[in-house]
């Protein structure tokens, strides 16, 4: 055989669709009779949690669970203010589905849930509180695909051929796998006449600082800060009340994901989950202890260029068969980013009393839409807040309350992207780097702080490619009655039919051995089977 070929494989992952739908869900949280009952609900928080999700035709099932954390106001039979908490991990259950055309099971989802709203309503016993909130569900649709493609080809003098390329850019699929660490911290309390009681809410978040590649690894480091909502005794009342403590990349964490063939160099990409942490007063009130878990998905992928193979053009003394496909695959663009200023006020629902001291401050930022204009892409997105306080009152008692603000703000920011094309899909995210608030008035509250914009595009690209060539048998005048055959490594169906000039069927016919392999499927080496005159041409 003249005609000598080089081939590689990749594996790559193509976007089928991504999608979102909002769905309502409901539940009920007890507050436990070791507690005093509730007078009236202070703040609740929701996360959501996809437990599981699965893909028919077309469409992308969603089920998961609501992890609620309540703190409330009370009395103690004395008569003094009692301020409780109550975390559950499993309060209200949610399902929905989220429509994607050309999905199809055996395909991978990526789906998430965003609590949009959440109302809760304390019924009269005080001790049972009805939780009604609104979800927003996404999906991405991933296909995985093995991709085998010629590039390069040669034949021995004197024969001549003429080989077409093009360049290839790729993200080849190492492998990915989830990492999980333990989380085992004790945060420092800063005294002053005050020292926490009880936590009655807990929050991390983990800020990633690193991605690497080491040897089947894929590394993720960085740093962890909290924020505690505890409860302390008034120096002046002995009533309770509560305070915000803070730790701002307190404690460096790593974790790391066992994924064979990775090696140093090659790209991470990681989706962090939100971490689970509980803590509680030690040291008398001078250390809060965390315990809990941090979990993450990471994915290796190695980035290149690869020259593919798009025609074979042979001379007269030589035939060739080509088996072309069409690939398609996404082109990921650089990532742009920018940090976008916010500031603005909000005045205090009707229904809350005045401010006396502000406590804390939480914006969560979520983008509304994205635009292409010569080269410059426009981000625009709104803010939520929401605000905890002291209240003004004459009793001097100072009830904490709480109070939330849809769409308390927007915001709008050009990036420079000159490279993405018109046709590419734009895909923008935001995240909260940092926010203050200051009482303006006892009916005002402003805030400012700072986003971090993140821009990407992504563009699908079509290729015809020459997945394979065989040089085709020829057989000078009349064919023999068969042909005793000795497969080679590499050999598939295709090549064998194409080469001796029968289709593939009839070859599948009279060698049922094979019957349980596919066209493009390699046979197994030094094997022999029977190729027969029938249903094959004479090539001269």
């Amino acid at each position: 055989m003249s005609l000598r070929i080089r081939d590689d494989i990749v594996h790559l992952e193509s976007t089928i669709g991504s999608n979102m739908a909002q769905t309502v869900a409901g539940g009920t949280l007890t507050i436990p009779s070791s507690m005093p009952a509730a007078d009236r609900i202070v703040k609740m928080s929701a996360t959501a949690h996809v437990k599981e999700h699965w893909l028919e035709e077309d469409r992308v099932n969603i089920e998961g669970m609501l992890s609620v954390n309540l703190i409330y106001a009370g009395q103690y039979d004395t008569g003094q203010t009692y301020y409780g908490g109550v975390q559950s991990a499993e309060v209200v259950a949610f399902s929905h589905f989220v429509d994607i055309p050309g999905a199809m099971p055996g395909m991978t989802p990526h789906s998430t849930a965003t609590v949009l709203d959440l109302q809760p309503t304390l019924r009269s016993d005080g001790r049972t509180v009805d939780v009604d909130s609104v979800l927003e569900v996404s999906s991405t649709v991933l296909r995985a695909q093995e991709l085998a493609f010629l590039t390069d080809a040669s034949v021995s003098p004197p024969r001549k051929i003429k080989v077409s390329k093009d360049t290839f850019h790729f993200d080849d699929v190492v492998g990915q796998g989830p990492a999980q660490t333990e989380i085992r911290h004790v945060l420092p309390v800063s005294l002053g006449s005050e020292r926490p009681l009880r936590i009655l809410e807990l929050v991390g978040s983990f800020k990633v600082a690193e991605k690497r590649a080491a040897v089947d690894r894929g590394v993720l480091s960085g740093t962890m800060s909290y924020k505690a909502v505890c409860v302390v005794l008034s120096e002046h009342t002995d009533d309770e009340q509560l305070r915000v403590y803070s730790w701002d990349d307190v404690a460096r964490m790593e974790l790391s994901a066992e994924i064979p063939s990775a090696r140093p160099g090659m790209t991470i990409h990681a989706e962090v989950a939100p971490p689970t942490v509980f803590g509680r007063v030690i040291n008398e009130g001078q250390s809060i202890g965390v315990e809990g878990v941090q979990s993450a998905i990471i994915k290796v992928v190695e980035q290149g260029d690869i020259p593919v193979v798009t025609g074979l053009e042979a001379d007269s003394n030589l035939k060739i068969g080509l088996r072309t496909e069409s690939i398609m695959y996404e082109k990921v663009g650089d990532g742009a980013t920018k940090d976008v200023h916010i500031d603005g006020s909000v005045d205090l629902p009707d229904s809350r009393p005045p401010l006396e001291k502000l406590l804390d401050v939480e914006v969560r930022a979520a983008v509304a839409s994205t635009s292409l204009v010569g080269g410059r892409v426009t981000v625009t997105g709104y803010l939520d807040l929401a605000a905890m306080y002291v209240a003004r009152t004459d009793d001097f008692t100072q009830p904490v309350y709480h109070a939330v603000w849809n769409n308390a703000g927007t915001f709008e920011t050009s990036i420079n992207m000159p490279t993405v094309s018109a046709d590419g899909k734009l895909e923008a995210d935001v995240i909260v780097l940092n926010v203050q608030g200051e009482p303006l008035s006892r009916e005002t509250i402003g805030f400012q702080g700072t986003l971090k914009v993140i821009c990407r595009a992504r563009e699908r690209v079509a290729k015809e490619v020459v997945a394979e060539a065989v040089e085709l048998r020829q057989f000078p005048g009349r064919l023999p009655t068969y042909t005793c055959v000795t497969l080679q490594a590499e050999d598939t169906l295709w090549q064998l039919a194409t080469k001796y000039g029968v289709t593939t069927e009839v070859l599948l016919e009279q060698n049922p051995a094979l019957a349980d392999l596919d066209d493009y499927d390699v046979l197994p080496a030094g094997s022999k089977i029977i190729i027969s005159k029938q249903g094959a041409s004479s090539l001269v």
